[in-house]
């Protein structure tokens, strides 16, 4: 059970990670349905993102869902560090929505920030925000793996070996990852095999006839994977 306000990254888990998409899920108003369908399946950490909404809708939006979570995972919002101030709840950003610095001193300590990364050059600007002793991120998700439709404006896919690459990098650092961009059980095991310590999913389940079922492929796939490489 997460329990609001007191959570930390040692009591995380990572593994499944939803990115909402309302265009995917038919609609904001069916995303709440979907969030509560695909965590009973199986999801343990959920972020809303809904780049369209104005910041008054948004926040609404995130309150819902928060209510619909009740607790029983990690709330993340995208983007919106004002919506994450003002309800309390965690915070990822991209390395163009605002400085990582920024948003840790906005954000009080007991709220989590994940922050996406894409290149080696973005992981060398978190070594040095450690070195300056800024906290580092509690997460970072790692992609995109291959070329997605829910962000066309993303990166060069890195494939699974470059995000393998990454996620060496960020364990020397202390900081989990998720592979994210086009993640899916065809791809899952070989990320985790990657060493990625979790699947940051969003068109596998948002878009699912049932995001309950998909969710729980997913996480059957994981829960077959990560003892195999915890015994390699």
């Amino acid at each position: 059970m997460h329990e609001s306000g007191l959570c930390g990254p040692a009591q995380v888990d990572w593994s499944l990670y939803l990115v909402t998409d309302p265009r995917l899920g038919g609609g904001p108003d069916r995303v709440p349905g979907i969030v509560d369908a695909a965590v009973r399946g199986g999801v343990t950490v959920v972020q809303l993102r809904d780049k369209d909404a104005s910041p008054g809708i948004f926040t609404a939006r995130a309150a819902e869902l928060r209510s619909v979570i009740a607790d029983r995972v990690p709330l993340f919002v995208n983007d919106r560090v004002d919506t994450a101030v003002e309800l309390g709840l965690h915070l990822h950003i991209g390395q163009d929505d605002m400085p990582y610095r920024t948003a840790r001193e906005m954000l009080p300590a007991h709220c989590m920030i994940g922050l996406s990364v894409e290149t080696t050059a973005h992981l060398d600007a978190v070594a040095r925000d450690i070195a300056d002793g800024v906290r580092p991120p509690d997460v970072l998700g790692v992609g995109p793996v291959e070329q997605t439709s829910t962000k066309p404006d993303a990166a060069t896919p890195l494939g699974v070996t470059g995000v393998g690459t990454l996620a060496a990098r960020a364990r020397i650092l202390g900081i989990p990852t998720v592979a994210i961009g086009h993640v899916s059980t065809v791809n899952g095991a070989a990320l985790l095999g990657a060493g990625v310590d979790g699947l940051c999913t969003v068109s596998a389940v948002m878009a699912a006839t049932d995001p309950s079922a998909a969710a729980h492929d997913l996480r059957a796939l994981i829960d077959d994977t990560f003892p195999l490489r915890e015994t390699a």
